[in-house]
């Protein structure tokens, strides 16, 4: 999970003309709420199935945002063995750089 200065949440609650990167206190408030909500569809919603145990790390990039790397040991009859079973909850999006859009 990585922290995206263009949620909407946070944009929304900076004063006249601030700047995103002035108010860590905003970036670092909405990481920790959408981190716990993906916690709660992990482990309570069971979105990829049942989890047997879990650890996850909160890292800061280079440029200071912060991101979170998990790693679920799912049950036996939830493990996944095929890539396309994969598919159907990783993605991954790349931003053209021309075009300033998703590829």
């Amino acid at each position: 999970m990585i922290c995206n200065l263009n949620w909407p949440e946070i944009k929304e609650h900076l004063i006249n003309k601030e700047e995103v990167q002035n108010r860590p206190d905003l970036i670092v408030r909405f990481f920790h709420a959408k981190l716990e909500e993906l916690k709660l569809e992990l482990f309570k919603k069971k979105i990829v199935g049942e989890v047997a145990a879990y650890t996850y790390v909160i890292e800061f990039q280079k440029r200071g945002l912060l991101h979170a790397h998990f790693l679920l040991i799912l049950k036996p009859q939830f493990k996944i063995f095929r890539s396309d079973e994969y598919d159907k909850i990783v993605s991954a999006e790349i931003l053209d750089k021309n075009t300033s859009s998703f590829i």
